[in-house]
């Protein structure tokens, strides 16, 4: 077989479809040690056709880089992520062990656990869910993705209305609580603004989280423990 490198090195946007397909076909018969150099290669114009590459090879062929295929969804705007993360929920039963390791591992990286949410998770049946459950019941005690987790554990009849109701309800409540001490603390903040703010970037572009924490990180110097995605 062509060398992979240079296989791969055909799967930019830019490649003639013949000639990129022909590279597809051939790398049907990568070894198992080169799988790893189908995970995002060299720039993002070829991640579309490292993607499908993956997506014809099928699985049990790609187990050994089951968790890679998890890191391509951590932003789902990024090329081959959709195909990626369709790909991943059909597999079904082999990614939960995965997963259940970002939720441990990664609960921090709020974004990637939306995506997985978003991807994954919302879309498994009650005997996939309550191989996570203890993840989500502690996902559904923080700050970040804690409606999400809690959707799920309501949804599947883990935790009943009642109960999500009355840990929402607390949510609301001390979120109001920090929120007027904040104000009193540091008037020259405009928490609700920022607030307005960050929720529609949390609605409408989830992927701009971490520029927007960023490029406002002087105003979520005092409230960033307060305003996490999710939580608002």
């Amino acid at each position: 077989m062509e060398n992979v490198s240079s296989l791969i090195e055909k799967l930019s946007w830019g490649t003639p479809e013949e000639e990129k397909e022909d590279a597809i076909h051939k790398l049907q018969n990568i070894k198992e040690e080169d799988l790893h150099l189908l995970l995002q290669p060299i720039s993002k114009d070829y991640w579309d056709g490292a993607a499908e590459t993956v997506v014809r090879l099928g699985y049990p062929r790609v187990k050994s880089i089951l968790s890679g295929l998890l890191e391509w969804i951590q932003d789902r705007n990024w090329p081959g992520a959709g195909q990626i993360g369709v790909f991943l929920l059909e597999i079904g039963d082999p990614v939960i062990p995965y997963v259940k390791d970002i939720l441990n591992q990664h609960s921090d990286d709020q974004e990637w656990v939306y995506w997985i949410f978003e991807v994954l998770i919302n879309h498994w049946n009650t005997v996939q869910v309550l191989q996570i459950q203890a993840e989500l019941i502690k996902i559904s005690q923080e700050k970040a993705n804690d409606l999400s987790a809690l959707r799920i554990l309501l949804t599947h009849a883990i935790y009943a209305k009642d109960v999500v109701c009355e840990i929402i309800q607390c949510k609301k409540d001390v979120i109001a609580f920090e929120l007027k001490e904040l104000h009193n603390t540091h008037p020259e903040i405009d928490c609700e603004a920022l607030k307005k703010e960050f929720n529609e970037i949390i609605i409408k572009q989830p992927n701009l989280i971490k520029s927007f924490l960023e490029h406002n990180k002087d105003r979520f110097l005092y409230v960033m423990r307060y305003l996490t995605p999710k939580s608002i």
